[in-house]
């Protein structure tokens, strides 16, 4: 309806500087994103994850992307062009001439700052397949034996999976099709069979990690990210190393990253079933086949739900950012057309390095620098949230995390439930249910503004209400999960 902004840009002038040729003003740039979902996201990876998201953030857009402004002015924008008109009349609001030093701002991050997070995600990618070598050589190794039909059924039924030749089989034959798309989108045969043997073998690597880290410690630690910009790179590489270049080379890094991204995504998927299975008795066997199904029914709906986002909203826009599809763009393009800024990407490599040595996470600090800082606000407000929740529990029970119990594991706990953990658990299911209300809302929205219907109150909707709503639902996050200490204390 247009009612409230669903993003709030702001910019100031901070005086001239002289650096680099010349004298050129100074700005600071701040925004928001008045996103339920963002809030319930930033509950669940908690304060710490949140904090190194939010440092990343700033470290991008406060620090180095003013002193880029400083160096070099605001880059103007292309008014000619319809499209990046109407994008700049949304950054402002309406106001054209702030929307021209927003979009300028934005032209700065999405030109060099995210390239450092492009180099730190790289290395954080490529550390996490270090640390979990161990993990990823057992699994090499059960699958060899399973192809060799070293696998027996097991006895019980909650250990009865699917025959390991059969998997095999399967991802064999399923190697066929990904070698004519390739095939057909690049006109390189010989080229496109290798690539989809590579498609598939770190598929099978992503796989690996992110179900072993989405398993063990949850979705929100799935490193699909680090993993798929991390081949994307390597990828486009090897595709330069070939001497491919054009749309069909783009088209070819991007499907074989989405390949990884995927199988990476669904193996997170089926681990946390698989777990939850574990609590509940089920039999692994039967979960994989509807996994499967699962996979088979949704592939194809997706794609007419991303043709619907994208016909709506434009994929890329102001109203959909889409910031990981923007970031893999701009690698292909950097590196098969020659025009990589190989020196952000190095000096985010540095960063990386720096942060592994003093033991802190690289992932989210990365994540934090490419995406842009009207993501990072909110889920660095969900985390802050988090943070008052843990201290009110700490104040009643002592301790926020006296137990060694995962957020999917109390989730579906059914009985036992103390005090403390029922505090928790009322908090991941309300953030759930933010998240996916958004994503669903978002896509029905979709479909109504492809059919013709426009219920919009304002051309450009106002902001205060948004700031409003969006610090009710904030509070509302802080008030729910607590309430019940809240109602025993009076």
């Amino acid at each position: 309806m247009k009612a409230v902004s669903g993003t709030i840009h702001g910019i100031v002038n901070i005086g001239k500087y002289n650096i680099g040729s010349g004298a050129n003003p100074g700005y600071l740039y701040g925004g928001v994103a008045a996103s339920p979902a963002l809030l319930g996201v930033g509950w669940i990876i908690g304060p710490r994850i949140a904090s190194f998201v939010f440092v990343g953030g700033l470290l991008g857009w406060v620090i180095l992307a003013p002193l880029i402004v400083l160096a070099t002015g605001l880059p103007t924008p292309p008014l000619s062009d319809p499209q990046i008109y109407a994008d700049v009349l949304n950054l402002g609001g309406g106001n054209l001439e702030t929307g021209k030093f927003i979009w300028g701002f934005f032209n700065i991050w999405g030109s060099y700052i995210r390239y450092i997070g492009v180099g730190a995600m790289v290395v954080g990618g490529l550390y996490t397949i270090f640390k979990l070598r161990a993990n990823l050589a057992s699994g090499i190794k059960e699958a060899i034996i399973g192809i060799k039909g070293g696998q027996v059924d097991a006895k019980k039924r909650t250990d009865r999976d699917i025959n390991f030749k059969f998997v095999f089989l399967a991802i064999g034959a399923l190697t066929i099709p990904v070698f004519l798309v390739y095939g057909m989108i690049s006109d390189n045969w010989p080229v496109s069979a290798f690539m989809a043997v590579f498609a598939i073998l770190f598929a099978f690597i992503a796989s690996a990690i992110a179900g072993y880290m989405a398993g063990l410690l949850g979705s929100s630690n799935n490193p699909i990210s680090g993993v798929t910009v991390s081949v994307l790179l390597i990828t486009t590489l090897i595709l330069l190393g070939f001497g491919l270049s054009g749309t069909g080379a783009f088209g070819v890094a991007i499907l074989i990253a989405a390949v990884i991204c995927c199988a990476a995504a669904i193996s997170g998927d089926v681990l946390q079933s698989m777990a939850c299975g574990q609590m509940v008795g089920a039999t692994p066997k039967n979960q994989q086949i509807a996994e499967l199904i699962g996979v088979l029914a949704a592939a194809p709906i997706l794609a007419f739900v991303v043709q619907a986002l994208d016909k709506a909203y434009h994929i890329g826009s102001p109203d959909l950012a889409a910031p990981q599809a923007f970031l893999m763009a701009g690698i292909v393009e950097g590196v098969l057309t020659g025009e990589m800024v190989w020196p952000f990407v190095f000096a985010g490599m540095v960063l990386a390095f720096v942060l592994i040595l003093i033991d802190l996470p690289v992932l989210p600090v990365a994540i934090g620098i490419y995406l842009p800082f009207t993501l990072s606000v909110p889920i660095f407000s969900g985390g802050i949230v988090r943070h008052i929740t843990n201290k009110f529990i700490e104040k009643k029970y002592g301790s926020a995390e006296e137990e060694e119990i995962s957020d999917w594991e109390l989730a579906i706990k059914q009985t036992g439930v103390k005090p403390k953990e029922k505090v928790i658990r009322t908090g991941l299911l309300l953030t759930a249910g933010l998240i996916a209300g958004e994503a669903l809302m978002g896509v029905t929205v979709a479909f109504l503004i492809i059919g013709g219907f426009d219920f919009a109150i304002f051309k450009f909707p106002p902001i205060l209400p948004a700031i409003l709503i969006w610090l009710f639902i904030a509070a509302l996050l802080a008030y729910i999960p607590l309430r019940e200490i809240f109602v025993k204390e009076e």
